[in-house]
């Protein structure tokens, strides 16, 4: 995270560990391999928080307050892990050189697809209901990914933070989305 992703070497990393790079290569057989698995451990971590909120009955705007209220924590929360993501774009453009590292990179896009088709079909019902303004889905929900996710660009937590402050930053999120939806 600190070096940058396409930067760090697997030297780096183990040094950064206090490892070797033999022990690095013995759990990771490339640095592609590595990057690939903390991007699917930061995907496993909001895909474990986030379904659960949903609610079947609950009205779309209910449930997309909650999902953006459960994701934002839940992301600074594993900040390092989507920082690296959005350092080395793992499994967007990522040039895999092995079959492994293809594999793991289709399960990325996997899913983040599956992640994304979760907010996706909460804006179509909010749409359909009248919730939300008919627009774009692919658009609006793009949008509303990078709004959710712009604290892993700037967020750094501190020491005098107020306990609050993440669930202040999470209800705002979810306020300015909610009203750019409507």
């Amino acid at each position: 995270m600190r070096l940058g992703a396409d930067t760090a070497s697997i030297d780096d990393v183990a040094r950064q560990l206090g490892s070797t790079k033999g022990r690095i290569y013995h759990h990771f057989p490339s640095k592609g391999v590595l990057l690939a698995e903390v991007c699917l451990r930061a995907a496993d971590f909001v895909l474990q928080k986030v379904p659960p909120v949903i609610a079947p009955n609950a009205s779309p705007e209910a449930n997309l307050r909650q999902m953006i209220l459960t994701h934002i924590p839940e992301v600074l929360r594993t900040l390092p892990y989507h920082k690296v993501i959005i350092q080395s774009h793992v499994g967007v453009q990522q040039k895999s050189t092995t079959a492994l590292e293809r594999e793991l990179f289709a399960q990325i896009q996997q899913e983040r697809k599956a992640y994304e088709n979760l907010f996706r079909e909460v804006l179509k019902a909010g749409m359909q209901d009248g919730s939300f303004r008919a627009q774009n889905t692919s658009i609006a929900l793009q949008s509303l990914l990078l709004l959710i996710n712009a604290p892993v660009f700037w967020y750094r937590p501190r020491t005098d933070e107020p306990e609050t402050f993440v669930a202040e930053l999470s209800a705002q999120l979810a306020d300015m989305a909610l009203a750019a939806l409507r």
